[in-house]
């Protein structure tokens, strides 16, 4: 299998650094991954060029932050997880990408605005966790399986819940690691890999893991505040971009 030309591979390049320091610093920014590969790829094909770094970046950051895990939520979000994937599947089925992102970034950026009325919607939330943890997962299904974008949802209810960095970091390891894995039938089934990207992406792919140790240095460095203020400025970028690219 040929690699690609020598612009694509530098841009690949570019994404597998990008994969890295996302899973291990900042997992809400994976929608701004998935639109930036959708710039240079067809959308279809970004979808599945982009799992691929993702997946990398999974076990990276799964490797680094597991023991952080807030494992009962993880528990508690798997079924509606799970129903939110199988939609996603249907929808990725029958619309087209552009629509999808259109549609995506809307909702992203609709719960970005939400953020000056956050803690009304913690005490919400903590009144009420079932609806909103099964709001949440069914969303964030549904993104991660028809754009890789659950990150900008699973962001917003994880500040909700008031994780710390770490927390945060080691609770959406694991969910990302599950939520891809679990895409990979219905990728696999819609045609959504190509082996003409397989020796590229392989040479590019090595690039995740230092990306990961940039990532890790800036989970250090950052303080929780600024942390939570980068999650969504980032997540409101994200959805402008996700916008952007399907008009």
């Amino acid at each position: 299998m040929p690699l690609l030309e020598s612009n694509y591979l530098l841009f690949l390049a570019f994404i597998a650094l990008f994969a890295g320091f996302i899973k291990a610093g900042l997992p809400s920014l994976g929608a701004l991954l998935s639109a930036t590969v959708a710039l240079v790829f067809s959308p279809r094909d970004a979808l599945g060029i982009t799992l691929i770094y993702l997946l990398i970046g999974d076990t990276v950051a799964v490797s680094l932050y597991w023991r952080l895990a807030h494992w009962q939520e993880l528990k508690k979000m798997i079924v509606p997880v799970v129903v939110g994937i199988v939609a996603g599947g249907f929808l990725l089925n029958n619309l087209d990408n552009e629509r999808l992102g259109l549609a995506i970034g809307v909702m992203v950026l609709l719960l970005v605005l939400m953020e000056p009325v956050r803690p009304q919607l913690t005490r919400l939330a903590m009144a009420h966790p079932r609806a909103a943890r099964n709001t949440s997962g069914a969303l964030a299904g549904l993104a991660t399986t028809i754009g890789n974008a659950s990150g900008p949802i699973l962001s917003i209810y994880f500040l909700l819940l008031n994780l710390d960095k770490r927390a945060f970091i080691g609770t959406g390891s694991i969910f990302f690691l599950f939520v891809n894995v679990a895409k990979l039938p219905i990728f696999m089934s819609q045609d959504i890999f190509h082996m003409q990207y397989a020796a590229s992406i392989a040479l590019t792919a090595p690039l995740v893991y230092v990306g990961a140790i940039g990532g890790k240095k800036f989970l250090e460095w950052i303080p929780q505040s600024w942390f939570n203020r980068v999650v969504l400025f980032f997540t409101a970028v994200a959805g402008i971009w996700l916008i952007a690219a399907s008009l």
